[in-house]
């Protein structure tokens, strides 16, 4: 037969001691937490070229921990996609490294401009399709494109720099 509680002098106490010890563990984890929430790293680039095919560890190593994940499905299970959304950036990850960069600007093309003014900018040849247009970009180790996709009234929604052989 147990004895309650308020008999065992012990027990009690270790009962109460636990209870602390993981509520401190908590305020630890949350304090942690909120530090790296409060202070988002900075996202620097030059060219979000750069950004595709760096691995998990390169890609938190230079931008730290992403404000937001998310997963995207594709129209086939191999298409699916995790999301690390740093300021001004979605990074798509495929396996263990960045496949795709979703970004507000690049090459001179930026949310909401209008699809005649790209081309423009963008010069040379670009490929239309319904709703967006594909430009390759000049890469180094393999093939690069920009897609930008539009809104019914002929404005950029989405801009992106992927490997395209991917």
């Amino acid at each position: 037969m147990a004895l309650p509680l308020d008999i065992n002098p012990i027990l009690v106490y270790y009962i109460k001691m636990k209870n602390h010890c993981t509520l401190a563990a908590l305020h630890l984890f949350f304090a942690i937490f909120m530090v790296h929430a409060q202070e988002p790293a900075p996202v620097y680039m030059d060219n979000p070229v750069d950004l595709v095919g760096l691995t998990l560890e390169e890609l938190c190593a230079k931008f730290g921990l992403p404000q937001r994940v998310y997963a995207v499905r594709g129209q086939a299970p191999w298409q699916d996609d995790v999301v690390f959304v740093y300021p001004a950036i979605d990074c798509y990850i495929f396996e263990d490294h960045v496949w795709q960069v979703g970004v507000q600007a690049a090459h001179g093309v930026r949310m909401g401009d209008a699809r005649t003014h790209i081309k423009e900018i963008l010069g040379g040849e670009t490929y239309d399709f319904d709703d967006g247009l594909l430009f390759k970009l000049p890469s180094g180790s393999w093939e690069m494109m920009m897609r930008v996709n539009f809104d019914a009234a002929g404005k950029a929604r989405a801009i992106f720099i992927y490997r395209s052989d991917m």
